[in-house]
């Protein structure tokens, strides 16, 4: 599959920005830019490589996790009625399901064929009742090409998403809301007055 990817009419581009982004490094280290400047290019280098990063956040129980089922077809990752993700949870491909976990990571690999071009990260809620939660999902947040932000629309718009979204503005992140449980309403009537 690699070979196939490297056939790609992006991979051509990719080769072409990353040949810049170094004669650019060079200009950097010869003007005595900052260490700060440098591994911001280093990182954007790095980034180059990597998967299309899809990050999906929102408050606890607003059905990020059952979202991120729905966009697979598959339950992959745990749902529930009470936070269930309670660390930083990367879904990438994988030829088989598997879990691997570290401190503030969990890792599934899945078979999925949308995740050899995309990783999927799911976060704890950005008002769980832990901090630590909230402070992981800032970590990745500011690295995603494309920040998924769910609501529920038994709660849509509270406080805290709306100081949250705000955050990803600052950020300068491209952002798509996602209104779920929109069938826990019982009228379109109803729906439009959520919105």
């Amino acid at each position: 599959m690699l070979a196939d990817l490297n056939q790609l009419p992006e991979a051509g581009l990719l080769a072409e920005e990353r040949a810049l982004l170094g004669l650019v490094r060079e200009a950097l280290v010869t003007a005595e830019a900052s260490p700060e400047d440098l591994a911001l290019l280093r990182q954007a280098i790095a980034d180059l490589d990597t998967l299309f990063l899809l990050v999906v956040v929102g408050e606890f129980n607003a059905g990020k996790s059952a979202f991120i089922n729905a966009l697979l077809g598959q339950r992959v990752l745990p749902e529930g009625v009470t936070p269930t993700t309670a660390a930083i949870t990367w879904l990438r491909y994988g030829e088989g399901p598997a879990e691997h976990r570290l401190d503030d990571l969990v890792e599934y690999t899945y078979p999925d064929p949308l995740l050899r071009t995309v990783a999927i990260v799911d976060t704890p809620g950005t008002n769980a009742v832990l901090r630590e939660h909230e402070a992981l999902t800032e970590r990745i947040v500011p690295r995603a090409d494309l920040i998924l932000f769910v609501t529920s629309a038994d709660r849509p718009f509270t406080e805290s998403e709306r100081a949250f979204m705000a955050r990803i503005r600052a950020w300068g992140k491209r952002l798509v809301l996602i209104l779920n449980k929109a069938d826990l309403l019982h009228s379109r009537t109803e729906l439009d007055a959520q919105l």
